[in-house]
């Protein structure tokens, strides 16, 4: 069985990355030439946002062609202007098809630089926006950067991933490297390679794509130092300057993509003569700066950015933190460490570019590995990386068991951190004493409490879920590496949003196909609701999740199976609470913290309430028989004061689970030597 699930997992991994090797070959590419000129209309806003500035001098066809495609993706989702500025060209250049751009003309020529100045002169928006006129910008590429700038923080520029016109990776971002040398980072490397698709600190961008603020925090003007003039090293220098003197992050991102025929612009003013005088006076102006820096090569300088505070995730699958509250918990973790500013890998062996939510974790600044090269996995890779993280987390025991010899052979320093997610061998221990002939059950218990106690053993820090698996655990490991980090929940919406008790109906099940799960719905089903429908016989379960597809011999009018549903927000607003009647199972359960992010009373059991700190009648109703379970459907469903008691402890049945308490907790875990 294994030997075929290798040799099915073989065929897969190489269709799919010759798919992806086909999907993204080189382009034929042909100079441009005569232009099929059309009129073009923009619509700018007299109170732009973002100036955008291009610089030209001659070159008519690439500036035509830059404004096509400028017309073509440039939307008014941000208010804009366009400054095109004629470098007093020597060439006729007639732009009186193009409408809606702000045209002007220097009286002498002042060279690229020059021009770039005195278009941020006189910009009328917030930010600048440098543009080549030897592009072509594609879809997106100014809303990916500003997104940067909206969820990221302490920004002071952001680059686009550069390509050729024949579709090949031309810059991913600069570093500065030691000896005053510097690279651009994806030269040598595909465009879908999974090191070149992550929001990730560099040291610079080019300014041929650039986004950043027109003021500094002190209200002065960010201008480029002239003495680089007519051009060359005016990016790295405006760069650092934002770096090391204004204490700003400059980033690079792949979702904002501009196809640069490189060296086009200004090409004629950019003699060795210039370059060897222009890297003297940058040598001179940051040598301090540059002096400090010991990398010798872009991974090790990637590292030495986030000052090699790094952690790798080792996860059987992308987190889907919109299917289950596992998932969602890992996201809330990795996004922690993102805005503690560690440089964070993502590994899910065998998982390959297409998955849906890839790009999500991307757009976090997650370095997140996918299969790419027909003969290198990710143990390849991150020798190639040169990731030498302080931490590894396994996210559940079959993760550690599987890769934790590798990582140390990697990353012998690494500090290993198994997180339980919950203690599996518990929750099939309780199963079987619910149903002590299901075979199956035994086995599993065996099977994990073996891997659990030998990661345990082996781990540098043990993750529990709750205090209750906390003092567990004590009598299975050392109580010093065990540290609990439990779900994390925070309000997703005011609870002047929701909707007051005499507007809602019905109640709330949700279930993955996890057995503890199909377990709860049949009790619910058979036992339950019986008693409850006697009493208020039109009383409807909304079910969400993908229970569904486990369970197909039930049919009632009342159970309304809407498997997965993207959009909650709804569903909790509408119904009158959330029942969550689990008979088995261990850890936190995320649907009860989920539930109280929306303001929605609960009625769980004692499984369901376990490591929430909830008291009964005060954060939720707790009852483990089904006689209890009716009686507190019927009453909570009638009972508007009890029903307003429980939803306004709802926040602060949450603060355990914050993500002030995790960031904390992540904290102690880095300071432990």
């Amino acid at each position: 069985m294994k030997i075929t699930k290798k040799i099915k997992h073989y065929f897969t991994r190489i269709r799919k990355i010759y798919r992806i090797e086909r999907e993204n070959s080189e382009i034929k590419f042909k100079p441009l030439e005569e232009l099929n000129r059309v009129p073009l209309l923009f619509e700018p806003s007299e109170k732009p946002k973002v100036s955008i500035i291009i610089p030209f001098y001659n070159q008519e066809n690439y500036t035509w062609n830059c404004l096509f495609f400028l017309n073509k993706y440039l939307t008014n989702d941000i208010p804009y202007e366009i400054l095109l500025i004629n470098d007093n060209s020597s060439e006729k250049c007639d732009f009186n098809l193009i409408k809606g751009i702000s045209i002007h003309k220097n009286t002498e020529h002042l060279g690229f630089l020059k021009t770039i100045n005195k278009g941020i002169q006189l910009a009328k928006g917030e930010y600048i926006y440098t543009l080549n006129n030897d592009t072509e910008v594609q879809e997106n590429f100014l809303t990916e950067l500003f997104f940067v700038f909206e969820n990221f923080k302490n920004v002071g520029a952001v680059g686009s991933k550069l390509l050729n016109p024949n579709g090949n990776l031309l810059e991913a971002g600069a570093v500065f490297k030691k000896d005053f040398n510097y690279k651009q980072i994806g030269l040598s490397k595909k465009t879908y390679y999974p090191e070149v698709n992550y929001i990730v600190k560099v040291d610079y961008c080019s300014d041929s794509s650039l986004l950043f603020k027109k003021n500094d925090d002190n209200g002065n003007i960010n201008l480029f130092d002239e003495q680089f003039s007519p051009a060359l090293f005016e990016e790295k220098d405006f760069c650092l300057n934002l770096k090391q003197v204004q204490n700003k992050e400059i980033y690079y991102t792949p979702f904002s993509k501009v196809v640069h025929f490189n060296d086009k612009t200004y090409n004629s003013s950019k003699s060795k003569a210039l370059y060897k005088a222009n890297f003297e006076k940058f040598k001179a102006k940051w040598k301090k700066q540059l002096n400090g820096i010991k990398a010798t090569t872009i991974e090790n300088r990637i590292q030495e950015i986030y000052n090699k505070k790094s952690i790798v995730f080792f996860n059987a699958m992308i987190p889907e933190f919109d299917r289950d509250s596992g998932s969602n918990r890992l996201k809330e973790i990795i996004k922690s460490y993102i805005e503690l500013d560690f440089h964070v890998t993502l590994i899910c062996p065998s998982v390959y570019k297409d998955n849906y939510y890839i790009p999500f974790f991307q757009k976090m600044g997650v370095n997140v590995y996918y299969e790419h090269k027909m003969f290198a996995g990710f143990r390849f890779y991150l020798i190639n990386q040169k990731i030498k993280a302080s931490f590894t987390w396994f996210y559940g025991p079959k993760q550690f068991v599987s890769y934790y010899k590798s990582v140390k052979k990697i990353m012998p320093k690494t500090k290993l951190i198994y997180d339980m997610v919950d203690i599996h061998h518990l929750r099939y221990k309780r199963g079987i004493e619910l149903d002590p002939l299901r075979i199956s059950f035994r086995k599993k218990y065996l099977k994990y409490k073996k891997m659990e106690l030998k990661a345990s053993e082996l781990a540098n820090y043990v993750i529990t879920i709750s205090k209750f698996e906390e003092d567990y655990m004590e009598s299975i490991c050392s109580k010093n590496k065990i540290i609990t980090i439990s779900n994390i929940h925070y309000p997703k919406i005011s609870i002047e949003e929701t909707l007051p008790f005499e507007e809602r109906k019905d109640m709330l099940f949700i279930g993955s196909t996890h057995s503890p799960n199909v377990d709860a719905l049949n009790y619910l089903y058979n036992e339950i609701m019986p008693l409850v429908w006697n009493e208020i016989p039109d009383l409807k379960v909304n079910i969400i999740g993908t229970v569904n597809e486990v369970i197909k011999d039930i049919e009632h009018p009342n159970l309304v199976f809407l498997g997965y549903v993207e959009n909650i927000d709804d569903l909790f607003i509408s119904n009158k609470f959330m029942i969550a009647p689990l008979r088995y199972g261990a850890g936190v359960k995320g649907k009860i913290g989920q539930s109280f992010e929306y303001y929605l009373p609960v009625i769980t059991s004692s499984i369901g309430a376990e490591g929430m700190h909830l008291i009964h009648k005060e954060n939720a109703l707790i009852e483990d028989t089904k006689e209890g379970f009716a009686e507190a459907i019927i009453d909570l469903y009638t009972n508007k004061e009890l029903w307003e008691k429980l939803q306004s402890n709802s926040e602060a049945s949450l603060y355990p689970f914050s993500s002030e308490m995790l960031k904390k907790t992540l904290l102690k875990i880095s300071s432990i030597n």
